[in-house]
C-alpha cells in the first residue's frame, strides 16, 4: 500500500496504452479532507472592519488646519483674479465680436490668437484708438518750450504737475519717457488737458510695466478720453498697480468752482458797458 502500481490494459486495439495509477494512503486522504473542512469553517477575514466610518468620526483624518492638499497658493488666487479682471476688461472694451456677431465663420477661418479679433473674422470690427496731437510745430513748442513744462519734468521732482497746459497725447509721450526708471515722483497730475484714449493706453501700459514705481497718486480727470480710457484706468491699471490711487473722475468741488466762474463771467458781461 502507498506504492504506485502500473497496470497494462489490453484491448482489441493492437496498440497498447500504459496508465500510471498512484494509490493514496488512507491516512493522507483523511488529513487532506480535514484541512479542507477547516478552511471552509474558518471565518473570512477582511481588511475593512464593520463600522469603521463611525469610529473615524472620533479621530478625524486631519488636524484643525485641515489637509495640505486643500490649500491654494496665493499666487494661484492672484492669477485667477487677474484673469477674471482681464476678461471683464476685454468685454467692457468691446474689442472683440461676441459670438462673431451671429455671422457664420468661413471654412478658412483659423481660431488661434487673437480669437474673434482676427483679420479673417468677418464679424469683428476694430478701429484705432482716438489720439490727439498738435496742428503745427509752433503749438508743440508753446507747450514743451515753456519753463513750467521743463521744470515739471526736471529730474528729482516728487510731483509732476502739468495740468491746464493744453497737453495732448503727443506731449504725454514725453512725460512717459520721464517716468521710466523715475523713483522720485510720487504724484502725477495731467488733468484738464486734451488726452484721449490713445494717450491713456500709453500711460497705463507704461505704469503697468513698472514706470514710476513709487507713484501714489494719478490725476487724469477732465480730459477727452472715452469709455475705453475709463475702462483702462478703472479696471486695467488697478490690477498691476494696486497701491496707486487713480483720480479719473472730476471731483465735485471742481464742478462748483466752474459753475461759479461761469456765473461770474455771465454777470460781468451783463453789467459791462458796451464797447465803443
Amino acid at each position: 500500500r502507498g506504492s504506485p502500481l502500473a497496470f497494462l490494459s489490453r484491448s482489441a486495439n493492437p496498440t497498447a496504452a500504459m496508465v500510471l495509477v498512484e494509490e493514496i494512503d488512507e491516512d493522507e486522504q483523511a488529513d487532506t479532507v480535514s484541512e479542507l473542512k477547516s478552511l471552509e469553517e474558518a471565518p473570512k477575514k477582511t481588511s475593512l472592519n464593520k463600522g469603521f466610518l463611525e469610529k473615524a468620526k472620533d479621530k478625524p483624518l486631519y488636524g484643525p488646519d485641515g489637509s495640505n492638499e486643500g490649500k491654494v497658493d496665493p499666487n494661484t488666487h492672484k492669477a485667477h483674479t487677474e484673469q477674471k479682471l482681464n476678461k471683464e476688461m476685454n468685454e467692457g472694451m468691446n474689442r472683440g465680436a461676441h459670438e462673431n456677431n451671429g455671422i457664420e465663420r468661413p471654412p478658412w477661418y483659423t481660431k488661434e490668437w487673437p480669437k474673434d479679433c482676427q483679420y479673417n473674422s468677418p464679424g469683428c470690427h476694430l478701429e484705432e484708438l482716438e489720439t490727439s496731437g498738435h496742428k503745427t510745430d509752433i503749438h508743440r513748442e508753446m507747450i514743451r518750450g515753456n519753463n513750467r513744462w521743463k521744470e515739471a519734468l526736471a529730474p528729482g521732482q516728487k510731483t509732476i504737475r502739468v495740468c491746464f497746459s493744453q497737453a495732448t497725447d503727443e506731449d504725454l509721450n514725453e512725460i512717459i519717457q520721464a517716468l521710466k526708471g523715475n523713483e522720485d515722483v510720487t504724484e502725477l497730475d495731467v488733468s484738464h488737458n486734451h488726452i484721449k484714449d490713445g494717450g491713456v493706453q500709453a500711460l497705463v501700459a507704461a505704469l503697468a510695466a513698472g514706470s514710476a514705481p513709487n507713484l501714489q497718486e494719478l490725476r487724469v480727470y477732465s480730459n477727452e478720453f472715452g469709455s475705453l480710457g475709463e475702462t483702462m484706468l478703472t479696471q486695467g491699471l488697478p490690477v498691476f498697480r494696486k497701491k496707486l490711487e487713480v483720480h479719473w473722475k472730476e471731483p465735485s468741488w471742481a464742478n462748483i468752482a466752474r459753475d461759479g466762474a461761469e456765473k461770474a463771467a455771465a454777470g460781468y458781461a451783463a453789467v459791462a458797458p458796451p464797447a465803443a
